[in-house]
């Protein structure tokens, strides 16, 4: 591994090195863009590139070189196998019988910076930095070694390409070796990338791609001829969508499937422009249908798709813009063959005959079209609040409804929140949740109150879609036995919905049936549970979730009555306060005092209720403090004496069983109370290293063991609820009746759990 690091870091750095030597070469060395051809035994212009440093002078295609820097042409190297003037300080043209002598500066053309500095250094940052970053993953993915050597060895390229057009030197051997033996590296990263899945390339399709890359190199150097280079990237190219799209087919797994649509979609985006409109129009047609400068700023999504399948966790998801990709596309290309039409159409003489003029142009218009759709679509999506204010409302809504559906389990409440949300975002009036039964009778579920269900044309015709009309809408949102629920509602204006306020009321009202058919069938499991003959049978998660349900239909109770009843004998006990104060009748006096003390009682009363039914503190104050509450009540209720003695080493931090815990206490003080009559009750509980032991003794009339066998039925409340608990919390129960010495049967009961230190 400290080889590897090495051999890595090694290659990062001399690629740093060649990056900055061609950045000197760029400044130091202008380009001077002009091609040229032999004819007639002299040189002369062929063309001039637009983004050099001849585009700015008066240089013209046909112009014959005399002199670069006082010498023949034919003695510059560059003229002689590349057939461009490079590396020169001034140039002398015959024009007519005139010498015209060029003193060539320094200064480049804004947009030839552009392409042959900004986007190279923007892309051999990309690559660079990424090679970078990716040594923290080395021992998390063998296949990463691989991906640094191919950053390291393209991030250059560009940058070469630009240095190789201003100064012939030894860089132009590197050019044509970087950018081949990039790809071969490239289906090598691949080939151990999804090693698992299946074998992207054999051993001998890698081994024999390495070797032509090394014919290239030795090709350059022998003959300096371009055009293999130029037929070896694209068979590479071939090579590696043909691989990607077999393993597409042939593996099974989802996720891979997602990567390999992200790869496939890089490496066409990166290498298909430069594969055809330049590398195969120059070796079958000697011209390229665009620039090599247009094509190449495409291959900056190599880094980023390679980059992509390592740190898929750290970046977004690329599927989802693959996905619309596709779209629009088709959008793309229908709107530029209108264009193109028109323009063949209105002005055929600039484009007739010129294949090559009318490809770049399509091409041109379908790029902008493509990027002006997804800006479109990120643009939306940044500046939504602004531009889609209502639509923005419409999720919130959503949300809200579903948290209150979270704490409301009543068809009146649902009723209620589906007429204040409908009224509020859509020009709707009575809208109403209304119940058909069998016989016809229509019961309003907002305020039981009857319907007219004629004339509302609530007919077994509604169906489960929503149906709208210039009226109104209507829907069935459920179905049984007993009857049908509708909702309707009747427009204030006749218009029809727009689609966002069309999807969120159909997403609405999707989640109210949701609602309405998990009550109902909750609330049928239940009764049938309870007419379970046998409770035995039931799954323990049954059982569970059972007294999980009664749990919170007693935290709901107390809740409602802590929230209505209670506030409203306070707000009352409030205003006889304020009635006494301003009387002087002691008799009144006297009669409001009474009255606030009943209401005081009641309160508190009430307040003991709530406790009962949902004792919130257990969990603020420990079980301990929360039983010995739970018997000072006792004692005031009952006609026993009650002794209770709890470990002061208890502890307990299952919140689970701390409820039930209490919830079995509580159960075996209130059959104390009503059918023990007994004159002695003890409790103790206690804790020992591996279990936790709750013992309750009494001397009253005992309990027949087989009566006990005999209660079948499951229920929340009573034996079979003290049962039940102690069963879905681990407990072992075993309960015995002796004869006392005053000739009644005490009872005595040992319930045992385990404790779990797991955590």
């Amino acid at each position: 591994m400290i080889r590897m690091r090495f051999l890595l870091l090694t290659g990062l750095f001399l690629s740093f090195i060649l990056a900055t030597y061609f950045v000197f070469v760029i400044f130091k060395y202008p380009y001077i863009g002009i091609i040229v051809k032999k004819a007639d035994h002299q040189i002369v212009v062929d063309s001039v590139d637009p983004y050099g440093w001849a585009s700015e002078q008066s240089i013209y295609r046909g112009d014959v070189i005399r002199l670069i820097d006082g010498r023949s042409p034919t003695k510059k190297p560059s003229v002689q196998h590349k057939e461009i003037i490079s590396d020169a300080k001034k140039i002398t043209i015959e024009r007519g019988n005139q010498d015209v002598q060029y003193k060539i500066d320094n200064h480049q053309p804004v947009t030839g910076m552009i392409y042959y500095f900004l986007v190279p250094s923007v892309f051999f940052l990309v690559c660079f930095s990424l090679g970078c970053f990716l040594f923290k993953f080395l021992d998390k993915n063998k296949s990463i070694p691989v991906l640094i050597l191919f950053l390291a060895v393209i991030a250059p390229v560009l940058l070469n390409i630009s240095a190789n057009s201003r100064i012939y030197n030894w860089s132009r051997y590197t050019v044509g070796i970087f950018m081949c033996i990039s790809l071969v590296l490239l289906l090598h990263f691949l080939r151990n990338y999804y090693h698992s899945s299946s074998r992207l390339v054999s051993n001998h399709v890698l081994s024999f791609l390495y070797l032509g890359a090394g014919l290239v190199l030795i090709n350059r150097v022998i003959a300096a001829d371009y055009p293999l280079e130029l037929f070896f990237v694209p068979v590479v190219f071939i090579i590696l969508m043909i691989s990607v799209f077999r393993l597409y087919y042939q593996t099974k797994n989802s996720e891979v499937k997602k990567s390999l649509q992200v790869l496939f979609t890089g490496i066409f985006l990166a290498l298909m422009p430069f594969v055809t409109l330049y590398a195969l129009p120059i070796v079958i047609f000697k011209d390229s249908i665009m620039p090599w400068e247009w094509t190449t700023p495409f291959l900056v999504f190599l880094p980023i798709t390679t980059g992509y399948l390592v740190l898929t966790y750290k970046m977004i998801d690329l599927s989802l813009i693959i996905n619309r990709l596709h779209y629009y596309c088709l959008m793309s290309l229908m709107i530029m063959s209108v264009i193109l039409t028109g323009t063949l159409a209105f002005d055929p003489g600039k484009l007739s005959g010129n294949i090559f003029r009318i490809t770049r142009l399509a091409l041109f218009v379908f790029t902008v079209i493509l990027l002006f759709l997804y800006i479109k679509d990120y643009v939306e999506y940044r500046f939504r609040k602004i531009m889609f204010p209502k639509r923005q409302d419409f999720q919130m809504s959503l949300n809200r409804f579903l948290q209150w559906m979270k704490s409301e389990h009543k068809l009146a409440n649902l009723a209620f929140i589906l007429k204040r949300e409908i009224e509020n975002f859509l020009p709707a009036k009575e809208v109403t949740l209304v119940k058909v039964d069998q016989n016809g009778k229509a019961i309003s579920l907002l305020d039981n109150t009857k319907v007219n269900v004629t004339h509302h044309s609530m007919t077994n015709e509604c169906t489960e879609r929503l149906q709208m009309d210039v009226h109104g809408f209507k829907i069935n949102l459920y179905h049984d036995k007993s009857g049908t629920i509708f909702l309707y509602g009747r427009w204030k204006m006749r218009r029809k919905l727009n689609p966002d306020e069309k999807i969120w009321l159909e997403t609405l009202l999707n989640y109210a049936q949701v609602v309405i058919e998990n009550q109902d069938k909750a609330e049928d499991l239940i009764a049938l549970l309870s007419l379970e003959k046998d409770r035995d049978l039931l799954p323990h998660t049954v059982k569970k979730a059972i007294f999980n349900i009664s749990e919170r239909e007693r935290k709901q109770l107390s809740r409602d009555l802590h929230d209505t009843i209670i506030q409203e004998l306070l707000a009352l006990a409030r205003d006889v306060d304020i009635k006494r104060a301003g009387c002087a009748d002691p008799f009144v006096i006297d009669m409001l005092s009474e009255i606030r003390e009943g209401i005081l009682n009641n309160i508190k009363t009430l307040r003991e209720i709530i406790h009962h039914l949902h004792p919130e503190f257990i969990h603020k104050m420990g079980l301990p403090l929360a039983l010995n509450q739970l018997c000072l009540q006792v004692q005031k209720q009952s006609s026993f004496a009650l002794h209770m003695h709890i470990d002061q080493h208890f502890t307990i931090f299952d919140r689970e069983l701390e409820i039930n815990m209490y919830r079995i206490v509580q159960e075996l003080l209130n059959n104390a109370i009503k059918h023990s009559q007994a004159e002695h009750v003890s409790l103790i509980l206690a804790e020992e290293s591996t279990r936790y032991i709750l013992l309750y003794d009494d001397d009253g009339i005992g309990i027949d063991k087989d009566v006990l066998k005999r209660q079948h039925h499951f229920s929340t409340m009573g034996w079979p609820g003290l049962n039940g608990r102690v069963a879905i919390t681990g407990g072992q129960l075993n309960i015995d009746s002796l004869k006392t010495g005053n000739g009644r049967k005490g009872l005595h009961i040992e319930i045992v759990w385990p404790i779990n230190r797991g955590l």
